[in-house]
């Protein structure tokens, strides 16, 4: 039998090629939109944390410094010195050697309450660049972190001075004072680093990755179910031509007897009527059983078989089995059941099982078949074992066995003869009798059925 994986891999293989870099394709998007989303929150948090940075130093600004009355009042106002009258320096006229009269212009700012804060940060921070006053980081720490919280950052950061930056580097939490005559930086540093973005991103890259993953997986389904359709298509083109071969063989020799008997005068001889009439009879009978196994097959599919059970001895169904290969050349049989080993099964299924296995056995051993029958006893279930010593099974080939028409290549070297329904039609009545099939083969060494039953065996 031709191998039929060969043409779907050439057909598919294009259709492998699109969905592969399709997939690629969309793992690569992913993988950008993640970074590109970790990278445009963390300048976001960047952006929002050297805001809170600026807003924590003009808070610690207006603690550490006395602001004028008139800027808490309810209507906050700011008067300026404005000039003297006469025009002269007022810090002249007000020295004990001076003795000349003079008057002050002041003028009076109204605030309004919207610009309110930043006069007050800009005062603040003109007293305490002309107080000189210290610098306490923990207190700032403390403001910088109550002021993230109120923006729902969690975060923890760690505030420096720096006295040798005087420039912020892009990416960096930081902002400068005067608190000193020498400016001086405030340096932000988160505790855990950015690790929280990479995990509060995972959520929906791991979404992502699960659609990616399932739509691969459907691809590859797919991709299962079309080898599955175009493998049953070839087999059963290979089943119809099969069995016309295996009906034309015994067309062709009851043509050629018919054909002796009429035009060359056998039925005139008894000895040679006689011979041709038993071989037509042993072609008919094959002919009706190989039918008689396919229409059983057909029917077996067509409606829901239902089990007979009744009290059988295994050693003497299969002992019954075995008489109707009598007549095969070089077949060693061996039967390892106890004599007395009663169970409760289907006669007439488990019949058509052993028959199978032990026709399948016999057809992939070429030169003679060995073939072991055995059981055993279960607490609540019985198992059937068959063996052969034959050319084995090819492990790909194995999970195939049991479809209808399929047949294992036997290459060119050896052509076995069969319609590839036995093994399907041994699964069909395993399964009906509420049983398992399981098989182990190994190229060279030969092929074990075991058949496990539900029914409890019986002594």
């Amino acid at each position: 039998m031709l191998n039929i994986f060969v043409p779907v891999k050439k057909r598919l293989k294009f259709v492998f090629l699109i969905a592969t870099v399709t997939a690629c394709g969309i793992i690569l998007c992913q993988l950008y939109w993640v970074y590109f989303n970790y990278k445009t929150r963390k300048e976001n948090f960047i952006q929002a944390a050297n805001y809170a940075l600026r807003q924590s130093i003009d808070q610690y600004q207006l603690g550490q410094n006395k602001l004028p009355t008139s800027l808490k009042h309810k209507n906050p106002t700011l008067t300026f010195f404005m000039r003297t009258l006469p025009d002269n320096d007022a810090m002249a006229l007000d020295t004990p050697d001076s003795k000349r009269r003079f008057s002050a212009e002041f003028a009076t700012v109204a605030i309004d309450r919207q610009h309110l804060p930043e006069v007050l940060a800009l005062v603040s921070r003109l007293l305490s660049q002309q107080k000189h006053m210290p610098l306490n980081i923990d207190t700032l720490t403390t403001i910088f972190n109550r002021q993230l919280r109120r923006g729902n950052v969690t975060q923890h950061f760690r505030l420096y001075a720096d006295k040798k930056q005087q420039v912020v580097s892009p990416g960096q939490v930081a902002a400068m004072v005067n608190f000193y005559k020498d400016p001086v930086m405030i340096r932000a540093e988160m505790i855990d680093g950015y690790h929280y973005m990479m995990i509060s991103n995972f959520l929906p890259a791991l979404v992502s990755s699960l659609m990616v993953m399932l739509s691969a997986g459907s691809l590859y389904y797919m991709s299962r179910i079309i080898k599955r359709q175009m493998m049953l298509d070839t087999m059963k083109s290979d089943f119809i031509n099969n069995i016309t071969h295996e009906l034309r063989t015994p067309v062709t020799i009851l043509k050629s007897s018919n054909e002796a008997l009429a035009s060359f005068g056998a039925a005139d001889d008894p000895e040679s009527l006689n011979r041709y009439l038993n071989m037509n009879a042993s072609v008919l009978d094959t002919l009706d059983k190989d039918i008689e196994r396919i229409l059983e097959f057909s029917r077996s599919e067509e409606r829901k078989q239902t089990p007979v059970y009744e009290k059988v001895m295994l050693f003497d169904a299969v002992q019954q089995v075995a008489r109707r290969f009598e007549m095969t050349e070089n077949l060693n049989l061996q039967i390892g059941i106890d004599a007395s080993f009663e169970i409760m099964t289907d006669p007439y299924m488990l019949g058509i099982i052993l028959v199978n296995l032990v026709d399948n056995a016999i057809k992939y051993s070429p030169g003679g078949a060995r073939i072991e029958v055995m059981a055993e006893k279960l607490s609540q279930s019985w198992k059937l074992i068959v063996r052969d010593y034959g050319q084995g099974i090819p492990g790909p080939e194995l999970p195939y066995i049991f479809d209808r028409f399929y047949r294992v290549s036997t290459g060119d070297v050896h052509e076995v003869k069969g319609y590839g329904i036995g093994l399907a039609h041994v699964r069909q009545l395993v399964t009906a009798m509420k049983g398992t099939v399981r098989t182990y083969s190994e190229l060279g060494s030969g092929t074990t059925f075991k058949l496990t039953f539900e029914r409890a065996w019986k002594r």
